[in-house]
């Protein structure tokens, strides 16, 4: 620290002190203390150091810009105005305690002047981002939540400028996102943010104005620029969880470098994505507004791209296509827009909301089913009883609706994915996305996204060619991934499906062979033999690259999809393609199902797991040694199971003829369910099961019917699971990991 700033650390201190006072007689609806506040001011500036851009003098000067606004024009103090201002002197404050404490530290240990060689070789040093978590707590929770947005706007915008750098529109949203950024991070006094987001902006600026000439390199050093924000902002929200009580710092410096490089035309290095090389960068501790005499703890931030071989500035490379351009969003303008209209809840009062509806829903369906309400015959009630139900049912879907958001945060990852990993493997590949409005439950979004990764990635390595060896099989030499999304039979599909080599079912075929997961000659289906590519540790890659190939990561997709009660198939031609289907529910809080009953209990079997339901005739029914009892059903032999004798309750049924018989399907997998009766097809709030289900494996919830009884919800991928290991077809006896079902000549 220089000694300029170390002989008036106090001075400063006492200038606070007045601060405060005239702040504590500030009054809504007033002008009052604005010119005493400027004086103070003014003594500020002038005990700091000329030309000083320390983060200091930064938050000074964010406390200015409060000020100026009111003295500048004729409004007047307001509550909020006066609470922003207070927060501010809370922040600066404690910054000035700190630097009171370092001024006596370097008194009694005076640091060692540097060499001229050491001074040439010195690094560049860092601004600490300065947090005040118990004052601005809120208004940082805010400033990240809107972070995140504007850097999701960022990073669509740009790759669409990417593609098509004519758009105006877009690369107007980019730079009005990059300015609000700022405009936050400044009324916040977080100064290493404001520096970052005001070179970009400059930067967009240049381009608006036709001085820079959208390129690769150019998206790179963005693309970046916004990676780097993104790291501030996770860093602010790690904070805010758990608060350290330190200064933190996220290199900044050499990216700020090359972007005013870039401004004024001068060549640059970009780093070049290196998917396969992840790391977290590392946090330096600052010297200069920490106290000494607090322990300096290294967190650590999410992780980033790790740079590799710089490329220069002039070299063009392949670009990805984007499908449509983004539009600019209302939330980055200056004008507001739809965004005055718009609220942030929590999600907790979102979910106690919607859990609340559902009791409602309960309770409603209780009073209407009621046996002596039914008996009354009070036509007028009757009336009034259809009129709750109708507003009942309204407000029930409202209520789910608000948790439905469109799939396009999902999808929006994938389009920054694509285009890394074609660069890093000298790949042309474009990303066409379809549906990407389609409305879905947020908490299945979330869930969806490590999934949706994988595949793609799979995708990407495995399933698209090198451009030579596209041209070669008279293919164009650029890939194409579609990702789309639609509804269909009340639920969501999503699709993933790409050009490329496609699924070789021999290499597959010879590949479970070899692991001993099926017996050589054994006659199986394309669907039957694409199935395996989900067992754990299967892989047919003849190299393992950074990126896959290792056989870790289908059964994990599988799996979490199942976890949201979906299931996935596969289709693939060889030299063709492949294509991922992912079929689930719309929501997790609400489960469309058939409901059946099993002597005196009834049970939820969700829609989406089954094929059909009838009630077999003795000639669809034969006993196998060894495989238990099957059912004929279009030429194939499907193992049958009594769901009374798997759940060791009584039921009323023991001839299957006499029951109902329901297909039900898990992956490429069919059983068939034998039940006493098949009640109907409901709409049903799932409700997590107690302590007392602990351990068991075949239920995945429960619901409570409009009588009041409970209806345990049935897991089917579980339920024929633990039946692999007792009915096996004719063709699964000689497969050891999978089920299946018989061909019938």
């Amino acid at each position: 620290m220089s000694v300029v700033m170390q002989s008036k650390a106090a001075q400063i201190r006492t200038a606070l002190q007045s601060l405060a006072l005239e702040i504590a007689l500030l009054e809504p609806g007033t002008t009052g203390g604005v010119a005493e506040i400027e004086q103070v001011f003014d003594t500020l500036v002038n005990l700091l150091p000329s030309g000083s851009a320390n983060a200091f003098a930064a938050m000074v000067e964010a406390g200015h810009q409060i000020v100026a606004g009111i003295l500048g024009g004729d409004s007047a103090w307001d509550q909020n105005t006066i609470d922003a201002f207070s927060f501010w002197f809370t922040t600066v404050d404690r910054a000035a305690q700190d630097l009171v404490l370092i001024e006596a530290d370097g008194q009694r240990n005076p640091p060692r002047a540097l060499t001229v060689e050491e001074e040439e070789t010195a690094e560049v040093d860092e601004v600490p981002l300065v947090l005040a978590v118990q004052s601005d707590r809120e208004l940082l929770a805010e400033f990240c939540n809107e972070g995140r947005d504007l850097l999701l706007d960022v990073e669509n915008g740009v790759l669409v400028l990417e593609e098509d750098p004519t758009q105006r529109d877009t690369l107007n949203s980019v730079f009005r996102a990059f300015h609000t950024f700022k405009g936050g991070a400044g009324f916040l006094g977080l100064v290493p943010i404001k520096n970052l987001a005001h070179e970009l902006e400059s930067l967009l600026d240049a381009i608006r104005q036709n001085k820079i000439v959208v390129s690769r390199p150019v998206i790179d050093l963005i693309l970046e620029g916004g990676d780097r924000l993104r790291q501030f902002v996770d860093v602010i929200t790690r904070e805010l969880d758990t608060p350290s009580q330190q200064a933190l710092i996220v290199p900044t410096s050499g990216l700020i470098a090359r972007v005013v490089a870039c401004l004024a035309g001068e060549q640059f290095e970009t780093p070049t994505p290196a998917l396969a090389e992840v790391v977290a960068p590392e946090l330096i501790a600052p010297e200069t507004i920490v106290s000494p005499a607090l322990p300096i703890v290294t967190p650590v931030v999410q992780p980033t791209v790790k740079p590799a071989a710089p490329v220069p500035a002039s070299v063009p490379t392949a670009q990805p296509k984007s499908p449509a351009p983004a539009t600019a969003n209302p939330r980055t303008g200056a004008e507001g827009g739809d965004a005055a209209a718009a609220i942030r809840i929590t999600i907790e009062k979102l979910d106690t909301l919607v859990d609340l509806v559902a009791e409602l829903v309960i309770a409603q369906a209780m009073v209407v089913q009621n046996p002596e309400l039914s008996e009354l015959g009070d036509h007028a009630l009757s009336r009034d009883i259809l009129v709750l139900q109708r507003i009942t049912k309204d407000l029930q879907h409202n209520a789910m609706s608000l948790r439905m958001v469109p799939i396009r945060g999902g999808f929006q990852k994938i389009t920054r994915l694509v285009r890394d990993l074609a660069a890093s493997q000298d790949k042309q590949i474009q990303l066409l996305i379809q549906g990407e409005e389609t409305e879905i439950d947020r908490n299945i979004v979330a869930e969806l996204s490590d999934p949706l990764i994988h595949m793609v990635r799979n995708s990407c390595d495995h399933g698209i060619e090198l451009p030579q060896d596209r041209i070669a099989a008279g293919k164009p030499a650029m890939g194409t991934i579609r990702l789309s999304a639609f509804h269909q039979g009340g639920g969501i599909v999503v699709k993933i499906s790409d050009d490329g080599k496609g699924l070789d079912p021999e290499k597959i075929y010879k590949k479970a062979v070899e692991r001993g997961m099926v017996e050589e000659g054994v006659a199986l289906s394309k669907e039957e033999i694409f199935d395996f590519i989900f067992a754990p540790g299967f892989s047919t890659a003849a190299v393992v690259t950074d990126l896959s190939g290792r056989g870790v990561g289908m059964d994990v997709v599988r799996g979490n999809i199942s976890k949201l009660r979906g299931r996935i198939e596969v289709s693939s031609d060889l030299g063709v393609g492949t294509t991922f289907t992912i079929f689930l529910p719309l929501t997790l809080a609400i489960i469309d199902g058939m409901v059946v009953g099993v002597g005196d209990n009834r049970y939820v079997i969700p829609t989406l797991a089954v094929r059909e339901s009838f009630r077999p005739t003795a000639d669809m029914i034969s006993t196998v040694l060894d495989h238990g009892k099957l059912v004929r059903k279009r030429n194939q032999l499907i193992p049958l199971i009594h769901l009374g004798e798997l759940l060791g309750i009584s039921y009323r049924h023991p001839d299957a003829t006499e029951g109902i018989v329901i297909l039900v399907e898990s992956g490429t997998v069919q059983r068939c369910i034998v039940v006493d009766a098949l009640i109907g097809k409901s709409e049903v709030v799932i409700k997590d099961l107690g302590p007392a289900f602990e351990g068991q494996t075949a239920m995945s919830g429960a619901a409570i019917m409009g009588d009041g009884r409970v209806a345990l919800i049935l897991d089917i991928d579980a339920i024929v699971t633990q039946s692999q290991s007792g009915h096996r077809s004719q063709s699964t006896s000689h497969r050891k990991d999978s089920g299946g079902t018989v061909p019938v000549a």
